[in-house]
């Protein structure tokens, strides 16, 4: 598939019938519980593979952790964490390798398999196609509240639960009907990863009010209260904005995700079926945009 298209995993194929998918992701701990730390760095790891289209099926652990330092009990939790949403994805955990490191690391290897012709990739929309995304934004912004001890119990718990909520649900439901591009949002926020979907073929109408977040994301962010990575992408992407720019919709699709939810872009013939699919699964999903003809190669909010 080539390099090119900053596809969300590696794909080898094997014969005819089967294609492998695979990818690496692992990252430095975001919230405070080291077993809800597992649990999330597993799950996105695992939405590499749902965003192909393909089911994964084997994993390895990757661990930077000092014993000396944290104490074994902490990364047995972590581990833990990371085995369950394993099995949970009907994942097979193989290994994995660990360093000794002072800063704490942990996520996964991950392969998947998939038939060839059923490949999902991140470029490929039409105009017409509604955009589909199955997770709130503004993980960024929560996370950064939990560093500035901003957020309550209840607020982190419902957090950590998204986050670690698989896209393995939305993955299976998104390839009952046609979809011509999919992605997972995550450190390029919204803005970043529409830009992939659409490069310059293509433009995209945001449904500005239609935008899921965390309630509590405008609050922080109106008091500042705003990741390092949301400016840095607010830089490289803001170019590509066609509208109102200003205000906390206008922060919310540069914030950098963290376990995202699935991005993808049904016919609107299949809108239908779609939801109806999602609604028997109990899938929640926003329809939050429809790519259009012009303007290629920018995001219209």
């Amino acid at each position: 598939m080539g390099i090119e298209g900053f596809e969300d995993a590696g794909v080898y194929k094997i014969n005819e019938e089967m294609a492998i998918v695979q990818t690496v992701d692992f990252f430095t701990p975001i919230v405070n519980d080291p077993y809800a730390f597992g649990q999330i760095a597993a799950t996105n790891a695992l939405s590499d593979i749902y965003a192909m289209g393909a089911t994964p099926k084997i994993a390895l652990n990757i661990v930077c952790f000092s014993v000396k330092t944290f104490g074994a009990h902490v990364l047995k939790e972590i581990l833990r964490g990371g085995m369950d949403k394993i099995s949970e994805a009907g994942v097979s955990l193989l290994g994995g390798h660990s360093v000794e490191d002072e800063e704490i690391k942990y996520g996964l290897c991950v392969t998947g398999f998939v038939h060839p012709d059923k490949i999902i990739r991140n470029e490929g929309a039409y105009p017409g196609d509604f955009l589909i995304l199955t997770k709130p934004l503004g993980t960024g912004i929560l996370n950064t509240g939990i560093k500035a001890d901003m957020l309550d119990k209840d607020t982190i718990e419902n957090l950590i639960e998204v986050m670690a909520t698989l896209n393995k649900k939305a993955g299976e439901v998104m390839k009952t009907v046609r979809v011509h591009a999919a992605t997972d949002v995550t450190g390029f926020g919204l803005a970043g990863h529409l830009k992939e979907m659409i490069k310059e073929n293509i433009g995209i109408q945001l449904f500005r009010d239609n935008l899921p977040y965390f309630k509590e994301a405008p609050e922080l962010a109106n008091m500042g209260i705003l990741p390092g990575g949301l400016y840095r992408n607010r830089d490289f992407y803001s170019a590509y904005i066609v509208g109102e720019k200003s205000g906390f919709i206008y922060d919310l699709i540069f914030d950098p995700q963290t376990s995202g939810g699935l991005l993808f872009a049904v016919h609107p013939e299949d809108l239908p079926l779609f939801e109806n699919n999602a609604i028997s699964a109990g899938l929640k999903y926003w329809i939050i945009g429809k790519f259009v003809e012009e303007p290629k190669g920018k995001i219209i909010l």
